[in-house]
C-alpha cells in the first residue's frame, strides 16, 4: 500500500515537473516571438558587421591596430559562434565596437573597456590609453581575475586562424 502512494507522488512530480517545463517553454516563445528575435539578431549582427572605428580610437585613444581591423573585415569570422582560439580558450560570439558595448562592458567589468570578443561571458578586449600596448586581456566576471592572453592583436588573429 504504501509502495502505491510512492508510486503515486512520483508520477505526480514527474507531471508537475513536466507541465511546468511546458508552461515555461510555451511563455518564452510568447514573449520572444522569432520575428523580433530575428529582428534581434540582424540589428546585432549590422552593428558587428559596421564597426564605428571613430569611436574605438577615441577611447583606445590610439590607432586601432591593423590586426584588428583585418579581423573586422572578415565577416565570416565575426559572425561564427564558439571560435576554437588557444589551449583553454574559445571565442564565444565577437562584440561590436561602439558606444553601447561600451555602456554594456562597464556594467559587468565595472570599468571602461570595449570588449572586441567573449568567452562564456568573460570579455576580451585591449587597454585603452595612448601608452597602453595592444595586448589583448580577458576579465572573468566570475571573480573579476584578469589575464593576458596575447602580446599583441596579430598573435590573436594567428592563433584563431590557426585554430579555425
Amino acid at each position: 500500500m504504501a509502495l502505491g502512494y510512492l508510486a503515486v507522488l512520483v508520477v505526480l512530480a514527474i507531471a508537475f515537473c513536466w507541465l511546468k517545463d511546458r508552461f515555461t517553454s510555451a511563455l518564452w516563445r510568447w514573449r520572444n516571438p522569432p520575428e523580433e528575435l530575428a529582428a534581434k539578431r540582424h540589428a546585432f549582427e549590422q552593428r558587428l558587421l559596421h564597426p564605428d572605428w571613430e569611436f574605438y580610437e577615441r577611447h583606445l585613444q590610439r590607432p586601432a591596430p591593423s590586426a584588428l581591423r583585418e579581423l573586422f573585415a572578415n565577416h565570416r569570422l565575426l559572425l561564427a559562434n564558439d571560435c576554437g582560439y588557444y589551449e583553454d580558450y574559445y571565442i564565444s560570439t565577437f562584440e561590436p565596437l561602439d558606444e553601447t558595448a561600451l555602456v554594456d562592458a562597464r556594467q559587468w567589468v565595472g570599468y571602461d573597456i570595449v570588449p572586441f570578443a567573449n568567452s562564456e561571458g568573460d570579455s576580451i578586449y585591449l587597454r585603452p590609453g595612448s601608452s597602453e600596448s595592444d595586448a589583448v586581456f580577458i576579465t572573468y566576471h566570475d571573480g573579476g581575475d584578469t589575464e593576458k592572453i596575447a602580446p599583441d592583436v596579430s598573435t590573436f588573429l594567428q592563433r584563431l586562424h590557426r585554430a579555425n
